[in-house]
């Protein structure tokens, strides 16, 4: 029996389009009222339109996570319509190549910063009340990248520091003893957005048949478990699912 999330409040941010929107969806449907963020305002209303439709409480926010003020504000605006927030899910994401040698700094500093620094942002903001509250559950995105890839090292980075920061921020809830927990999931190859970009029609419906890209929805039942009480004791962990892309996918 999937976990019933009715009564809960969810933030997804990069909540618009990809996994994220997909989150938001399985989230929804379990029951949890959503708020989707994203620094894409047309594409905020178009699926909070869409979840809309479909039955789900949703309801947009535009925000760009890598600035603490307005991570505060879209914090403060949901607590005070729905006086909590009991799951975050940290979807905002992003990927640009570079040689290392050919990086420009500010390539570096915006994957860095919303990959990592919005994910903090977000944590801190969200886990105070959590905190307060004694509930909560936190899920981040990480990559198979951590392992490693040419051109791709910032977004490696990003996403391996994801994982630390994960593990670092558990042992501090362990300490603290609420039932507030983190933890992060890698879910492989996934059909998006940012992974469709630059290739080829062909490349992707080879893909997408041979298994090695699966659908956006397919960490569905994983996030609405992660995200339920049920999951009380797994906390700190990284889940991997799936296959990791080969390098250069």
């Amino acid at each position: 029996m999937a976990p019933n999330l009715s009564g809960q409040v969810a933030l997804v941010t990069g909540g618009a389009t990809g996994i994220g929107r997909a989150m938001a969806e399985a989230i929804g449907k379990a029951g949890a009222k959503i708020w989707i963020a994203s620094r894409d305002a047309v594409a905020v209303a178009t699926a909070e339109c869409e979840l809309s439709r479909v039955g789900i409480a949703a309801q947009g926010a535009r925000l760009d996570v890598t600035q603490r003020s307005e991570v505060e504000i879209v914090v403060r605006d949901i607590l005070q319509q729905d006086g909590k927030i009991d799951i975050l899910i940290n979807g905002a994401g992003v990927m640009i190549k570079h040689p290392v040698l050919e990086m420009p700094e500010e390539v570096w500093d915006h994957v860095v910063g919303v990959n990592l620094k919005g994910t903090f942002l977000c944590t801190q903001a969200v886990a105070r009340g959590m905190i307060a509250r004694g509930y909560g559950r936190i899920v981040h995105f990480t990559s198979g990248h951590v392992k490693g890839n040419a051109t791709n090292s910032a977004y490696s980075a990003s996403k391996g520091g994801v994982e630390a920061f994960t593990r670092s921020f558990a042992a501090e809830l362990k300490q603290i003893n609420v039932d507030v927990t983190i933890n992060a999931v890698e879910p492989g190859g996934t059909d998006t957005p940012m992974w469709r970009r630059g290739k080829s029609a062909e490349y992707i419906q080879q893909s997408l048949k041979s298994g090695r890209i699966r659908p956006a929805d397919f960490m569905a039942s994983t996030i609405v478990y992660l995200a339920s009480r049920a999951s009380a004791a797994i906390n700190g962990q990284v889940i991997e699912r799936g296959t990791t892309p080969p390098l250069g996918s």
